[in-house]
C-alpha cells in the first residue's frame, strides 16, 4: 500500500517505487500481487509498464483505496507499506515467521510504529527513499572488483550512477556511448605526438576506466543486464585498452622515441592476440566476448596469491598504474612494462583457452 500516487511513482534508482515493491514481491516467491494507492489516485504509464516489465508473470492489480477492503482475502495476506521498500529476502522471512498474524492478515511490520496499519502509507516514509537509492546502487558492486576498482573506480562510478538514476529515461547503453565518447577524445589527444596530449590522453584512459563501471551499474540497479549489452561493454573496453596503448606508442614515436614505440607496439599485438583468444574461446556462448574471462576464471580458484596476481595484471590497475607513470614523466617504462605483462597474460590466456577446449 502506497500513500498515494506520487510515493508509488517516486524514482528509486531509475525504477519508480511501485515497480521495485512488484519485483520484491515476485522474488519472495509470492503468488499474487497487488498494488493499493489509499487516496484513489491513479499511477502514471511509466510505473505501470516498468511494473510490468519486472513481475514476470504479468502486472500486479491497481487498487485505489476504497477498494482494498474488498481486495484482501480471507486467506493469510501479506499487506506491506509500499514506501518502505521491503526487500525479497524479508518478506520471505515475515512469511515463515507469520509476524502479525490475525483476522486471516499478515502485516508487515513499520519501524517506528508499533501500529502496522496506522503507519501503513504515511507520507514521511518516503523520507527512506534517498537511502534505498543509496543501498540499491551500492549493492551493484561486483565480488570479484580488484583492489583499485573497489578502493577508487567503484566509488567514483557509483557516486555518477546515483547521479544519472535520477533520470528515468537513463539506460545502460547510454553510459556504455560516453565511455566510447571518452575513449575516442583520448585517441585524439594521444595523436598530437605531444607532452600535453600524452598526459591527457592518460587522464582520460582513467576517466574511461572509472566510466566504464557506470553502465553495469545502471543495468543491474533498473534489472536490465543482457548478454548483449554485456558484449558491447567488452567490446567497448577491448576499444578502448588498444586505443590507448596505439596511441601512447605513436605519441612516443612522434617524439622520437622509437625503442619505447616499439616496445608498445609488441604489446599492442599481444594483447590483441589475446583478445581475439578469448573471443574465439567464447565463440557461441551468450555473453561473447569478454575482457575479464581469464581474470575471473582465476579468481573462482580461491587462491590469495592468484587473487594478487589478477588485481595487478586487471585494467583498473594498469590504467592507473600506467597514467601516474605518464604523469611522472616515465612513459616509456609503462610501455616496456606493458610489453613483458601483455607477454605472460597471452601465455595464461592461451592454457586457459586450451584447457577449456578441451
Amino acid at each position: 500500500m502506497f500513500a498515494n500516487a506520487g510515493s508509488a511513482c517516486a524514482l528509486i534508482a531509475g525504477l519508480p517505487a511501485a515497480a521495485r515493491a512488484a519485483r520484491a514481491v515476485a522474488d519472495a516467491g509470492l503468488a499474487r500481487c497487488a498494488i493499493m494507492i489509499a487516496d484513489g489516485s491513479e499511477p502514471d504509464e511509466v510505473t505501470r509498464a516498468e511494473t510490468q516489465r519486472l513481475v514476470a508473470d504479468g502486472e500486479p492489480e491497481w487498487l485505489k483505496g476504497c477498494e482494498c477492503g474488498e481486495a484482501l482475502p480471507s486467506a493469510p495476506t501479506l499487506l506491506i507499506p509500499g514506501e518502505w521498500l521491503v526487500p525479497a529476502e524479508a518478506i520471505r522471512a515475515l512469511l515463515v515467521g507469520g509476524a502479525g498474524r490475525g483476522g486471516g492478515m499478515v502485516l508487515a511490520p513499520c519501524p517506528g510504529d508499533p501500529d502496522a496499519l496506522a503507519a501503513l502509507g504515511k507520507p514521511e516514509a518516503a523520507a527512506s527513499y534517498s537511502l534505498a537509492a543509496r543501498r540499491i546502487v551500492t549493492s551493484t558492486a561486483k565480488p570479484g572488483d580488484g583492489i583499485v576498482s573497489r578502493h577508487l573506480n567503484r566509488p567514483v562510478s557509483q557516486a555518477i550512477s546515483r547521479q544519472l538514476l535520477r533520470f528515468g529515461a537513463i539506460r545502460p547503453g547510454h553510459a556504455t556511448m560516453i565511455t566510447a565518447l571518452l575513449a575516442v577524445v583520448m585517441f585524439a589527444a594521444l595523436l598530437s605526438g605531444t607532452t600535453g596530449g600524452l598526459i591527457g590522453g592518460a587522464l582520460l584512459f582513467q576517466a574511461a576506466s572509472i566510466f566504464d563501471g557506470v553502465d553495469g551499474e545502471i543495468a543491474r540497479a533498473t534489472f536490465r543486464a543482457t548478454p548483449q549489452g554485456a558484449r558491447l561493454d567488452s567490446l567497448v573496453d577491448a576499444f578502448t585498452n588498444l586505443a590507448c596503448i596505439g596511441g601512447v606508442a605513436l605519441n612516443l614515436y612522434f617524439q622520437g622515441e622509437s625503442a619505447a614505440a616499439l616496445a608498445g607496439a609488441a604489446g599492442l599485438a599481444l594483447l590483441a592476440s589475446g583478445l581475439a583468444t578469448i573471443a574465439w574461446g567464447n565463440r557461441g556462448r551468450p555473453g561473447g566476448l569478454t575482457f575479464n574471462a581469464v581474470k575471473e576464471h582465476f579468481s573462482a580458484r580461491g587462491s590469495a596469491l592468484l587473487t594478487v596476481l589478477t588485481w595487478l595484471t586487471s585494467r583498473d590497475f594498469f590504467a592507473l598504474a600506467g597514467a601516474l607513470l605518464i604523469l611522472a614523466g616515465f612513459a616509456p617504462l609503462a610501455m616496456y612494462a606493458l610489453a613483458v605483462v601483455a607477454s605472460g597474460w597471452l601465455v595464461v590466456v592461451l592454457a586457459v583457452t586450451m584447457r577449456h577446449s578441451t
